[in-house]
């Protein structure tokens, strides 16, 4: 007999994705079920991931077709999915990218699966485009749909303001605990630093919407002592670099680091020496470095457009919210910051390092996803897998 199969069409390749597919591989094998990955596209010219072909400890494949960029994306027509879903018929059909993408309009209505989910992060403000055509396509597009998985409270609010009465589920953004728990915990215990300086890390593509043009303006409103307590370190890569290095020119009693992209080894340093974590983002879905940064147990310095923050934030008690347009604002969430005692700074930490736990820990986020999504006469054997887990 045919196992069940599970389908998640999906726009490339990326580390972090990888990880939650082999998990969700691994959930719906115990289910008697079958995983299949597809990806539109090999690379996107947004992304400097690198892969090879036995990274995937899932099945996969790369659909036939065409990317071009259009408005800022990278759009794919796939030409064989109508085909492929055809043939497979999965009884359920998860739809990652973006809903401008051809292949996504394709795959919306397929009468080939059982059910079809879209995979949606988006939130109200981190819309690329907010014209009169864009939102009637927008509302169009996700209309195609009907059930969505979502990785929290704004996202939520963004499919509920274009779709009437959606179903919803909920999927967290996930990274491997063990990448970053453990392995912090392990480098903090060789070599605690011992700098006087306070570090604060950025991991944030080094472009507009990241914000970090605005948050160097607003170190300004800092007083002198506090500046000269203060170490930045940014990594990341983007067209902005020569903008920020003129900018950070301007700050000679700021310590910075504007560090590129760093391989996973050299970001598990970085998270390990840093006091707290910074993303002052203009417009951002939902951000995997903040998942990393709770992970890690620091302290953080989110921005209001962060489309995780309701989850990952607890205003005052592991960090603290600013509005990234709100130059004082930003200014005040990092003197609130540097004022922590070092004890302070520790119970903050923890408290990243419990939400990690209560929230974000993928075994329980992905048995929770598939015991609400699979079709109900597999409930009962998800119910007993999950007791002997």
């Amino acid at each position: 007999m045919t196992p069940p199969t599970f389908v998640c069409l999906t726009n490339v390749p990326t580390p972090y994705r990888d990880f939650f597919f082999t998990e969700l591989r691994r959930q719906l094998e115990e289910l008697g079920w079958r995983l299949e990955v597809w990806f539109m596209a090999r690379h996107d010219a947004r992304r400097t991931c690198h892969w090879q072909a036995g990274d995937f400890d899932f099945p996969h494949k790369f659909l036939s077709g065409w990317t071009t960029r259009f408005l800022g994306h990278d759009l794919s027509f796939n030409w064989d999915v109508r085909r492929l879903l055809r043939e497979v018929q999965p009884e359920a059909l998860l739809i990652g990218g973006a809903w401008i993408d051809p292949t996504v309009w394709i795959s919306a209505r397929s009468r080939f699966a059982q059910q079809t989910i879209f995979w949606s992060e988006s939130h109200l403000r981190s819309m690329d485009h907010t014209s009169s055509v864009a939102r009637f396509l927008r509302r169009l597009a996700l209309n195609r749909f009907r059930s969505f998985a979502v990785p929290g409270r704004l996202a939520r609010e963004y499919v509920e303001k274009y779709v009437p009465s959606p179903q919803i589920y909920c999927l967290p953004n996930l990274v491997d605990p063990e990448v970053f728990r453990d392995a912090v915990r392990k480098q903090r215990a060789e070599q605690r630093n011992t700098q006087r300086r306070r570090a604060l890390l950025i991991v944030a593509r080094l472009s507009p919407e990241k914000g970090l043009v605005p948050f160097l303006e607003s170190l300004q409103y800092l007083d002198p002592h506090e500046r000269a307590k203060l170490a930045l370190w940014i990594a990341g890569a983007g067209p902005l670099r020569a903008a920020l290095q003129q900018r950070i020119a301007e700050f000679g009693d700021i310590e910075f680091q504007l560090l590129g992209d760093q391989p996973q080894s050299e970001m598990v340093r970085l998270y390990a020496h840093a006091d707290g974590f910074c993303l002052p983002s203009l417009a951002d879905p939902n951000p995997l470095s903040v998942i990393e940064a709770l992970w890690v147990g620091l302290p953080l310095l989110l921005s209001s457009r962060a489309g995780n923050h309701p989850e990952a934030l607890e205003n005052g008690g592991n960090g603290f919210l600013f509005d990234p347009t709100n130059p004082r604002g930003s200014a005040d969430a990092i003197s609130r910051w540097l004022a922590l005692s070092d004890d302070e700074l520790s119970t903050f930490g923890s408290k990243s390092s419990r939400i990690a736990r209560e929230r974000f820990e993928p075994q329980a986020a992905i048995r929770a996803f598939l015991s609400d999504v699979l079709l109900p006469e597999q409930r009962p054997i998800l119910t007993k897998a999950a007791g002997q887990s």
